[in-house]
């Protein structure tokens, strides 16, 4: 019965080697499948890595461009505004100098027509005085009648 033992252990401890070597394959073929598929996941994060890198310098290039339209739009208003200020200055001092023009020639005006109520009343009482005495005078109204 020893004999059949051991044959039987050898039969088992064969069958146990095979089934260690079979776990072993199956595990190895296991670990070289998952491999593969992280190779995949690998590749496909070295193309989102370069896509991303890709956007990445879009998105810096277009940075720069606005960046270049925002100063050039500042300079653009600061010299709108310089431009309205001076043109303001400029304006201010227009109606300053038509201001002025404009109070000499009423004065000018003023005087003139002081000067012709100062004739009219000259003549309305040069007038009257010529009036008055043609009215004394008798022998005048006769000559002129």
């Amino acid at each position: 019965m020893n004999v059949i033992k051991n044959k039987s252990n050898i039969q088992i401890g064969d069958k146990m080697s095979e089934n260690g070597n079979g776990q072993v394959k199956t595990d190895v073929e296991l670990l070289k499948r998952d491999m593969e598929l992280l190779a995949g996941l690998a590749e496909k994060f070295d193309d989102a890595i370069d896509r991303l890198s890709d956007i990445s310098t879009s998105v810096d290039k277009m940075l720069a461009v606005h960046e270049r339209r925002l100063q050039n739009q500042e300079q653009q208003r600061e010299i709108i505004h310089q431009r309205i200020s001076d043109m303001k200055k400029g304006m201010t001092d227009e109606f300053r100098l038509l201001r002025d023009e404009n109070r000499k020639q009423h004065g000018e005006t003023n005087e003139r027509l002081a000067k012709l109520e100062r004739w009219r009343w000259f003549v309305v009482g040069v007038a009257t005085v010529l009036g008055f005495l043609v009215a004394q005078m008798p022998g005048l109204a006769k000559l002129f009648s």
